[in-house]
């Protein structure tokens, strides 16, 4: 690990007899149709002798809308306001200076989500209550329910992904946090099979419907997944709702469309890539094998394939080639031998190596993926993914997959996402994926609403057979009152029906409104985009929830809080470190005649963590330096150096020590150059000023932005340094570094995270 890199993640081990401050979550939700209502509550204490600042990051489901906050202090209970980010902010430091209980929520990136309680005092206890909504989509004729509880240790910066300090989760191998959910499932989904393969449960029927209970013993160390498979198969339907505000049109329409079966294509083209890095290590990596088995079971002898395998390396085990009987034996073979043996997950350099190593050549190729997705660099593994041309099919493995980042990657060429714990068939997953590399996609969609809306949300570029396409849109005056269709861009250049909705309903409340507008927000523009979070209670990047609990003057806190970052539990199975154990099937009768419930825990692999002392064994035997990880002790960091002030160190020192500006080119091979500085330099070269003037240029843009006290004397002799450029290129090498460089940088902290940086350690 180079010197000024973050740890990739935290693993933290507590010491000691005090209880941890984060006392048990509770889920209490309602499933209905297409929309997912939930509430979570977050129970704090205080074990210890001194005042808290108690600061948790933890995730909520892939799309989830957060919208309310309360917070119950000794039975006292108040409601969070959304108020402007710096605002809110200045809010919670005041009050936290005052010496009152100040309550902030803020947003991160992919369902991240910190809470922040300042000044808990010695025994006391603040349960945080906060209210959420997502819409889900039938796959393949089954609706499955995702709820995160952990957030596994990833791979890379989460400060580069564009994450505060104090809002990088870390990890505990030793805590242990209860949970208990409960899940009513309504409407017609109320007379499908309802399962739960991640946790031992009941299923009450009481009146409404089914009601989903976890037993207790549930830990937050795994996903929740509730599958519910209808009877019968369910109808596209069309949702309208009123907008109480008004801001975005008189009514709010969702419609969910299921697309009917799509005719297969030709032969397949795919390649295989397995992510063999140390994460997947034990019941993960047994998953990958067992969907690379899946997908060899359906891959016919036209079809082409390959096999590669990632960590912190790339290996093409089996190169491309006709599914013959002799290709099939090389691939079986290869999957068999398939290991978490190959360190970190470099997947954005996995899927360039495949991309290269196979182009499409006019050809259609397609990447399956397999993964745990374990990375916080995803933009520019997005990226890279979009301009590559390939379809890539993910399936995600483990009890806690990266969800946001798997769908993102596959939404942005146009394949698709499943996921699988252990305890859910994985060779399905395998083969429902094959079935939709083989289809034609149905493409260039559209929707016929009856009448024209104000606005509407883009369509996904194409769907596949057997899955749900989501459509929402506004509308000012008239309803759509018939059915609404979506419609297919045919052979003709003419909009062909795809599928309409069968059932309407009205019944639809503020959330289906306000989970809308929260899905057109990246569509607007900043301002717009804090008006609409403000007037419709959105926690956002540009907003947050707050409350104060103002104390008396006896009351109040003197002293300064101790810092408390609380560390998610480690996820099962992760690295190895959980096993499976097998759980029996058990049934109770009920004792009324009115409610009836049955145990059933998950089929046959029920995850175990061994919080004992075999995990620490296990975890103190695993090669972390391959894995690029740092296990500490206590909450603390390695200070991060900046890349951008590395290379601007770089460029001083070399000039300093006598080197010509015209060796700059050659000196730079040596350094590490990120993919946005290259992609910058690229451009300068545009500018005719030579590529060695534009590291010149570059370095004195770096130390023109600011720079630490320690940087500051190469940034004086950088700021003199003459250089071949006129003004005019001057002005657009820097506006390329403003464009390109500074947009994948992480904005200036402001006050409060600069006062949370500095209690952390870091510069």
């Amino acid at each position: 690990m180079n010197a000024y890199e973050e740890p990739s993640f935290l693993l933290q081990a507590t010491h000691g007899e005090e209880a941890p401050t984060l006392a048990g979550v509770e889920f209490r939700g309602r499933l209905d149709g297409v929309l997912l209502s939930m509430t979570l509550r977050q129970t704090y204490r205080n074990a210890g002798t001194q005042p808290l600042e108690v600061l948790y990051t933890f995730p909520l489901p892939h799309e989830a809308v957060l919208l309310g906050m309360a917070a119950e202090f000794d039975g006292r209970r108040l409601e969070g306001e959304v108020l402007p980010a710096g605002d809110a902010e200045t809010v919670y430091e005041a009050a936290l200076a005052d010496g009152d209980a100040p309550v902030l929520l803020e947003a991160g990136r992919d369902g991240l989500h910190t809470a922040n309680l300042g000044n808990l005092k010695p025994g006391e206890t603040v349960t945080l209550e906060l209210r959420f909504a997502q819409l889900l989509a039938f796959e393949q004729g089954r609706l499955r329910v995702a709820i995160p509880t952990t957030i596994a240790p990833r791979y890379g910066s989460a400060e580069r992904a564009g994450l505060q300090p104090h809002q990088a989760p870390e990890t505990s191998i030793t805590a242990e946090y209860p949970l208990s959910v409960t899940l009513a499932v309504c409407g017609s989904l109320a007379r499908g099979r309802i399962e739960c393969p991640t946790h031992a449960h009941r299923i009450l029927e009481v009146q409404g419907g089914p009601e989903l209970q976890l037993l207790p013993g549930a830990r937050l160390d795994r996903d929740l997944v509730v599958v519910v498979t209808p009877g019968e198969p369910q109808p596209g339907l069309l949702t309208v709702a009123a907008d109480a505000e008004g801001l975005v049109g008189s009514t709010v329409a969702l419609a969910a469309f299921g697309v009917p079966a799509r005719p297969s294509g030709t032969a397949l083209c795919a390649r295989l890539l397995v992510d063999c890095s140390g994460s997947m290590g034990g019941d993960s990596i047994a998953s990958a094998r067992a969907a690379l088995t899946g997908v060899l079971d359906g891959l016919d002898a036209e079809d082409e394939a390959s096999l590669s395998r990632f960590g912190g390396t790339v290996r093409h085990v089996v190169g491309a080639g006709a599914c013959g009987t002799l290709h099939r034996q090389r691939l079986a073979q290869a999957i068999a031998k398939t290991d978490a043996d190959l360190g970190g997950t470099e997947m954005e350099a996995a899927l360039r190596s495949v991309f290269a190593a196979w182009p499409r050549k006019g050809r259609r190729v397609d990447v399956l993926l397999i993964t745990d997705g374990e990375v916080w660099q995803s933009d520019e593994l997005v990226e890279a993914a979009r301009r590559s041309g390939h379809r890539i099919f993910a399936i995600g493995v483990g009890g806690a997959p990266a969800e946001s980042v798997l769908r993102r990657i596959a939404e942005a060429t146009g394949g698709a996402a499943e996921f699988v714990t252990p305890g859910e068939a994985v060779e399905r997953a395998a083969q429902r994926m094959l079935g939709r590399m083989r289809q034609v996609p149905a493409s260039g969609l559209s929707v016929d609403w009856g009448v024209e809306p104000a606005w509407q949300l883009p369509l996904p570029g194409c769907a596949f057979g057997g899955d749900t396409v989501l459509a929402l849109a506004g509308f000012d005056g008239q309803v759509p009152r018939r059915p609404a269709r979506l419609l297919e861009l045919g052979l003709a250049g003419r909009p062909v029906e795809l599928a309409r909705t069968a059932h309407r309903s009205e019944e639809a409340t503020q959330d289906l409104v306000r989970v809308a507008v929260a899905r057109r927000l990246p569509h607007c523009g900043e301002e717009e985009q804090l008006m609409l979070a403000l007037a419709y209670e959105l926690l956002t990047p540009l907003t947050r929830f707050v409350l104060v609990d103002e104390r008396s003057a006896e009351d109040r806190v003197t002293e300064t809080a101790r810092l408390q970052k609380v560390p998610g539990m480690l996820a099962a199975g992760w690295g190895a470190t959980s096993k499976l154990r097998s759980a029996s099937r058990t049934s109770l009768d009920s004792a009324s005649d009115s409610i009836s419930f049955s145990i059933a825990p998950p089929p046959d692999a029920v995850w175990h963590s061994m919080r004992s002392d075999r995990l620490s064994a296990k975890l103190e035997s695993m090669d972390f330096d391959d894995m690029l990880m740092e296990p500490v002790a206590a909450v603390g960091h390695t200070p991060r150096i900046d890349p951008l002030l590395i290379l601007m160190g770089e460029v001083a020192e070399f000039l300093l020590q006598g080197g010509a500006v015209d060796d700059l080119v050659v000196a730079a091979q040596d350094w590490a150059v990120p993919d946005n500085v290259e992609e910058a330099l690229q451009e300068t070269d545009r500018l005719d000023v030579g590529r060695a003037t534009a590291w010149l240029l570059l370095a004195q843009w770096i130390a023109a932005r600011g720079v630490p006290p320690e940087f500051e004397a190469r940034a004086t002799g950088l700021r003199a340094h003459p250089d071949d450029a006129d003004p005019a290129q001057r002005q657009a090498a820097f506006e390329v570094f403003d464009r390109i460089v500074a947009r994948q940088m992480p904005p200036e902290p402001s006050g409060r995270a600069a006062r949370l940086r500095e209690r952390l350690g870091r510069i």
